[in-house]
């Protein structure tokens, strides 16, 4: 765990694997994805896109040029491991020599988990603000189970950044998303594997996704979209590095177990997550206050109220949680081996996940 030094106090030590890849930003980038695959010498792809991007797909093809894709369309919430399976079957039928996705996470997944079963390089179009493209990391699901898994053939050789994609997305759905990248900004901060580099690119992701996520919400445009693809795309290269602790464990159960749409988890959970570890990390805590314009004793609070001012709904019970599903999943997050900066037993994680179910302000004692 980092902390801040004095000024002549030794730093921590520190091992950094940074993670590898291209990032294309630009107003129109999609039209770039020809380029791109030509700089990866590929000749024959498969487009991976979600079905409310299909309209993408022409697009995408008048791109490539030559390299005329194999479409895939079937895509779910989440990636199950026949689907998986089927779409690789697809890939390696029509030989092709590289994977395009465009979407968000559902298709980013289903990237991801295609080209850890081929070996075939992936690039990636995020339509949304989550960051997933920026990491290693892709989960399959099955039976109410939603493990998140991490191999490096997963993480993208390129990534293409294009505003203008996101610009018309509805605000409900930028709230959740902004939401959803803040918190990899925030648990990036004290996660296993944190270190200074991660901790900088948490912050300065943080920074600008509460900076710009209101704004995204009231008045959609291009420069609002650009600032939160930017932050996203630090909370993604954060969380990637330095790994997720116990936010993103109890919202990856949640999510496997009830169904629940993953960005909205988050958004839902992270003020209630945040005031459960700040005892434990007041330095990392005191520095994402500041990111955020506020301070330690109101960090919950304030994180809490940006949720709700983006479309937040007010606790897991909005989303279809009972309350009986809350303790079974407090004794499921017990059963498991979470990793926490403060020591966990069913008293805390149970009022963690029932606060976050009631979904009042964590400000109110």
């Amino acid at each position: 765990m980092t902390s801040t030094p004095s000024p002549t106090s030794m730093p921590a030590d520190f091992t950094h694997d940074a993670l590898p890849g291209r990032v294309v930003f630009r107003d129109g980038a999609l039209d770039d994805v020809g380029d791109e695959l030509e700089h990866l010498g590929a000749h024959h792809s498969m487009l991976i896109v979600s079905p409310h991007d299909n309209h993408m797909a022409e697009r995408v093809q008048r791109a490539v040029g030559a390299r005329q894709p194999v479409v895939w369309t079937d895509i779910g919430q989440h990636v199950s491991g026949e689907l998986a399976e089927r779409a690789t079957a697809a890939a390696i039928d029509s030989r092709v020599d590289v994977l395009v996705t465009v979407g968000g996470d559902a298709a980013i997944g289903l990237g991801k988990a295609v080209a850890v079963r081929t070996g075939l390089p992936l690039v990636c179009v995020p339509t949304t603000y989550s960051g997933s493209e920026m990491t290693p990391i892709y989960a399959l699901s099955s039976d109410h189970d939603w493990t998140p898994r991490r191999d490096g053939r997963a993480l993208p050789k390129v990534v293409i950044y294009d505003p203008q994609l996101l610009a018309a997305l509805p605000p409900v759905v930028v709230g959740a998303r902004g939401m959803s990248a803040l918190a990899h900004c925030a648990e990036a901060l004290w996660a296993p594997r944190t270190d200074p580099i991660t901790d900088a690119l948490a912050l300065a992701g943080a920074r600008r996704l509460t900076r710009h996520l209101r704004s995204a919400c009231r008045e959609p445009g291009i420069a609002a979209s650009a600032h939160l693809m930017i932050g996203s795309c630090l909370a993604g290269i954060a969380l990637g590095s330095a790994g997720g602790s116990i936010h993103h464990a109890l919202c990856d159960l949640l999510a496997g177990r009830y169904g629940t749409p993953h960005a909205l988890t988050h958004a839902i959970v992270l003020p209630y997550s945040v005031k459960f570890v700040r005892p434990a990390v007041p330095v990392a805590i005191k520095r994402l206050a500041a990111a955020m314009d506020t301070v330690s004793e109101d960090l919950p609070g304030a994180i809490w109220s940006l949720g709700r001012s983006v479309g937040t709904p007010q606790g897991l019970r909005a989303i279809g949680i009972s309350e009986s599903q809350i303790e079974l999943a407090a004794d499921a997050a017990l059963a498991e081996e979470i990793p926490s900066p403060r020591p966990l037993n069913r008293s805390l994680v149970g009022r963690l996940l029932e606060g976050a179910w009631r979904g009042m302000s964590p400000s109110i004692p």
